[in-house]
């Protein structure tokens, strides 16, 4: 069973419906972004696919007495809590600019969600099914259309070392079939990160379109 028919875009403000999703209601919420916040991933690129560094994203969780929301639950203040956001360096991605939610009524209130993730009834129980390449795609087009800036080359050498790091870490433990595997997938992986740091400095924001 799907319930789209019961999602809404994102809003505001709270709409009364009859109809319900059988699963308990979270706190209004939206995508923030730090500009050292940043993961590798495989995007398409025609047939093949090639890594990209694209946006890790974290909530911003509207409830009151919740990093600095005032107001009430069913009324939250968020003005100072979004300036205090800001000052810290992360960007803000409205939901009311970008349309990246879904909104259902459930048991006790609202149920917030982005818009890659479906809710379905199965056997009486609720699985959420995720468009996990849909929200990829969507992430690496916030650089591209300027919304979130090209990752900075330090924080991404930074990244690099973490991984060098890791190689190291497994290429210390010879003795162990497993860490000699993982070594092997660490240095494809760090390979990868180089391809895309160097389209990062030879494209900049071209090479996420």
């Amino acid at each position: 069973m799907s319930f789209d028919s019961l999602a809404q875009p994102w809003a505001p403000t709270k709409t009364d419906r009859t109809q319900r999703i059988p699963k308990a209601a979270n706190s209004s919420w939206m995508y923030m972004h730090h500009p050292t916040s940043w993961s590798l991933e495989y995007v398409k690129d025609g047939k093949k696919t090639k890594p990209v560094f694209v946006p890790k994203l974290s909530r911003f969780i509207m409830k009151a007495g919740v990093n600095g929301v005032g107001g009430t639950n069913d009324a939250p203040q968020t003005a100072l809590a979004r300036t205090q956001i800001r000052d810290n360096g992360n960007v803000i991605i409205d939901p009311s600019k970008h349309d990246y939610l879904r909104v259902y009524p459930a048991i006790g209130g609202t149920l917030t969600i982005n818009k890659w993730t479906n809710p379905k009834n199965l056997g009486g129980k609720i699985f959420m099914v995720s468009d996990d390449d849909g929200f990829r795609e969507w992430r690496k087009s916030l650089v591209a259309d300027g919304i979130i800036e090209v990752p900075n080359e330090l924080v991404i050498q930074g990244i690099i070392q973490k991984q060098l790091d890791l190689i190291v870490m497994h290429n210390s433990k010879p003795h162990i079939p497993q860490a000699q595997k993982d070594a092997t997938d660490a240095e494809q992986k760090l390979e990868d990160m180089r391809k895309a740091l160097e389209g990062i400095k030879k494209d900049g924001k071209k090479y996420y379109e």
